[in-house]
């Protein structure tokens, strides 16, 4: 178990090339590990091995005292650029999870800006840019110590790891319509290999390796109660819409005076017309000659093209005439 929470380090490094994934096709990535990376990480690692046979006692330092004296500041310049980068790799990633996760309805909206007209995937969401700032701050100060960071980034990787294996098995199953004899296989070897880090940093939990338990806990809840009062405000649009009869007896005895032009009303149904219309009838004495109820549905769809991830937006459109005097459209996203 000794060995195993290092390894698993070098594990979650690797992988963590990987979360550019919605900025650099995978060719990129394999290049730029296969030429610049491994080789890089190779002449460190073996020059680290040959100074530590000469003196062993470098242990605790081994990466700062086997760089010669001429070179440290220039080493040390290159290595605080290199964990600044890493970072930023990790918090684009976050970026993309909060993405997907309000594209399924499991995380409130905020505001997203595009950083590029040509890349879907290069984003920026100013809020959890500066609750990451503010949390690792928080962290830097009540850790104090880069062991008991190093337990909680243990943990919350496992996690992640052992997640991901979950996922991609039911994705194999219920989509990909694998064998299950190999669907069973994938986390019966990826798993055991998974339980094994985890048997080694559960003993951490204790030393830090807590705070990516509450920070999951506290998500899941969030997560969870915005999805199941979306659903529930959802089903109530649904069970509340306005019938076209209603439609039709309500624009004969109200009255009410149409005025040129068009009229845009949002809202979360597909088909039907919200109840919300109706209000406005009753309330306003004057509506537009057209009015227009828009619906719009996000589908991400991936398409291989050129190792990148893209995204179609589709457009559906039901349209419905002579409901009032003139015309009532209605036109949901596809």
């Amino acid at each position: 178990m000794f060995y195993a929470t290092p390894c698993l380090h070098v594990v979650s490094g690797a992988e963590a090339m990987f979360a550019d994934l919605g900025h650099f096709c995978v060719e990129s990535i394999q290049i730029a590990f296969t030429c610049v990376v491994f080789p890089c990480l190779l002449l460190a690692y073996m020059g680290q091995a040959s100074y530590l046979m000469k003196y062993p006692d470098s242990a605790s330092r081994i990466f700062y005292d086997s760089i010669p004296e001429s070179l440290f500041w220039p080493v040390f310049v290159i290595a605080t650029l290199a964990a600044m980068i890493a970072s930023q790799a990790m918090i684009s990633a976050t970026f993309s999870c909060v993405k997907q996760a309000m594209s399924l309805g499991c995380f409130p909206r905020l505001k997203i800006v595009h950083t590029s007209r040509k890349l879907m995937g290069q984003i920026y969401i100013p809020v959890i840019n500066y609750f990451l700032m503010i949390m690792c701050i928080v962290v830097v100060s009540i850790f104090r110590r880069t062991t008991d960071i190093a337990n909680a980034y243990g943990i919350a990787e496992v996690g992640v790891m052992i997640v991901s294996t979950t996922l991609v098995t039911l994705v194999m199953l219920l989509i990909w319509k694998t064998n299950l004899f190999l669907a069973l296989c994938f986390p019966l070897v990826f798993g055991s290999v998974e339980l094994v880090y985890l048997s080694a940093v559960l003993s951490k939990i204790k030393e830090g390796g807590w705070l990516p338990l509450v920070f999951a806990t506290f998500f899941l809840c969030v997560m969870y109660t915005w999805n199941y009062g979306s659903v529930l405000k959802y089903q109530s649009e649904v069970r509340e819409k306005i019938s076209m009869d209603f439609m039709l007896e309500l624009g004969s005895t109200l009255g009410t005076v149409r005025v040129p032009g068009i009229g845009l009303l949002y809202n979360e149904l597909v088909q039907g017309i919200p109840s919300i219309f109706g209000q406005f009838l009753l309330s306003l004495p004057a509506i537009h000659s057209t009015i227009v109820f828009v619906c719009i549905k996000y589908v991400p769809v991936p398409l291989k093209r050129k190792g990148f991830f893209s995204v179609e937006f589709v457009r559906r459109t039901t349209i419905y005439s002579n409901v009032l005097p003139d015309t009532v459209t209605k036109m949901s996203g596809r």
